[in-house]
């Protein structure tokens, strides 16, 4: 009888651990994840897109739709689906050069696709994206003759197309500051930005730019009554000693001027101290909405 028991007793603790060791093995499988790797993205345009230029910093992915999370590149994301799935991957951007205010660029594509994920294994996607159709894109990349820029009545200076360093291409455009000079402003006559949209849809300025002195980008408005046209400024350029690239919400100040009818854009500067020759360079000034 002890015999019977004893043997009934380790037949039981032999399944229990049978079953807790089946359980573990299964948990375990299930719980080793799959990898998506994404070190960049790579930006085509056509010839009336302008440059290829790009400060694309996170990667916004999606498995079957649920989103995986905002990854800063070179991102490795983790998920836990396994075999053929269908993965987006978006480009994003920090808006206003801002590291806390990261969004989806609403004007590129994105990469989708079937994905093959295998566990403790990694799925490398650089996506090859372009802009979305039917935009507007405006751009000044100081290659040609002239500039659309022209310096206002209050300028001591203005843009200059130069060759000894520029970003891409043969010329960037240099604001100089002679010893006399105070003030540079300068702006466009441009009548297509006066079909910048009403209604809250996204505009935005991309733009290259090195400078040791602050300068300001800004918009021109006028909705017919005034006798000159009204300025807004929107952003401060802090000095940036190598090239940088970035990307100005121009929405909320484009939505709240609803009654205007005339839009151009500007760039100002002081000369005031902040560095003993200010010199400010520019390229592939684009608005994009």
């Amino acid at each position: 009888m002890r015999l019977i028991r004893k043997l009934t007793y380790l037949s039981i603790l032999s399944l229990f651990i049978t079953f807790l060791g089946g359980c573990t093995k299964t948990d375990s499988a299930n719980s080793i994840p799959s990898y998506i790797e994404v070190e960049e993205f790579y930006l085509s345009t056509s010839s009336i897109e302008g440059t290829d230029s790009h400060r694309i910093s996170d990667a916004w992915v999606f498995v079957n739709d649920n989103l995986m999370g905002v990854f800063e590149l070179p991102a490795r994301v983790p998920t836990l689906a396994t075999g053929a799935q269908n993965v987006k991957i978006f480009a994003g951007i920090k808006r206003n050069g801002q590291s806390d205010d990261r969004i989806r660029y609403p004007f590129y594509t994105h990469f989708e696709g079937t994905v093959d994920l295998i566990p403790d294994s990694t799925v490398l996607i650089n996506p090859t994206i372009g802009y979305i159709d039917d935009l507007d894109i405006w751009e000044e990349n100081f290659e040609d003759g002239g500039i659309s820029f022209t310096k206002t009545v209050l300028s001591d200076t203005n843009f200059a197309q130069d060759n000894s360093d520029p970003f891409e291409g043969s010329k960037s455009g240099v604001v100089s500051f002679g010893p006399d000079d105070l003030f540079f402003e300068a702006r466009t006559n441009e009548p297509s930005f006066d079909n910048f949209p009403k209604v809250g849809q996204p505009v935005y300025l991309e733009l290259d730019y090195r400078s040791n002195n602050s300068f300001v980008f800004g918009i021109y408005n006028n909705d017919g009554s005034l006798p000159a046209d009204a300025q807004l400024a929107i952003f401060t350029f802090s000095p940036k000693e190598y090239w940088n690239k970035t990307y100005i919400n121009l929405t909320d100040a484009v939505s709240g001027l609803s009654s205007a009818n005339e839009f151009d854009i500007y760039f100002s500067a002081f000369n005031n101290g902040e560095t003993a020759i200010p010199k400010i360079e520019m390229d592939n000034i684009k608005i994009v909405f």
